[in-house]
């Protein structure tokens, strides 16, 4: 016992028993550091996962529709102006709105050119 309380009596002993545990508190500090930016980022991509996850299934969903017959006929419908038999195709024209509630029917009087080109500059 007395060689202890004489040990630690010695000044150069004292300052290295405080470095080495300066060391210990320095590296624990590190891990609990490195534990932490740990979780963060797996707490990121639990987050990314599940926003990939939902990305995914709306996708699923916009392929399913896609490929669904009743799509498909629309869009041949409608952009290839296609039609089944026994169908027919009416065409209407682009001012087919302005001709129905009579604003078509008025002829407009044309401008002249020197108002065009203002019309065109401003």
């Amino acid at each position: 016992m007395r060689l202890v309380v004489n040990m630690l009596r010695n000044k150069s002993l004292q300052v290295l028993i405080i470095i080495i545990g300066l060391v210990f508190i320095v590296n624990l500090s590190r891990n609990i550091f490195r534990l932490l930016q740990t979780t963060n980022q797996l707490k990121e991509a639990e987050q990314k996962v599940s926003q990939l996850e939902k990305e995914t299934e709306a996708l699923a969903k916009k392929k399913e529709l896609y490929q669904s017959s009743s799509f498909i006929e629309e869009e041949a419908r409608n952009k290839l102006n296609m039609v089944k038999e026994g169908e027919t195709v009416v065409i209407l024209p682009p001012n087919f709105g302005q001709v129905i509630e009579g604003k078509g029917n008025q002829a407009q009087k044309p401008l002249p050119n020197w108002r065009q080109w203002l019309n065109l500059f401003l």
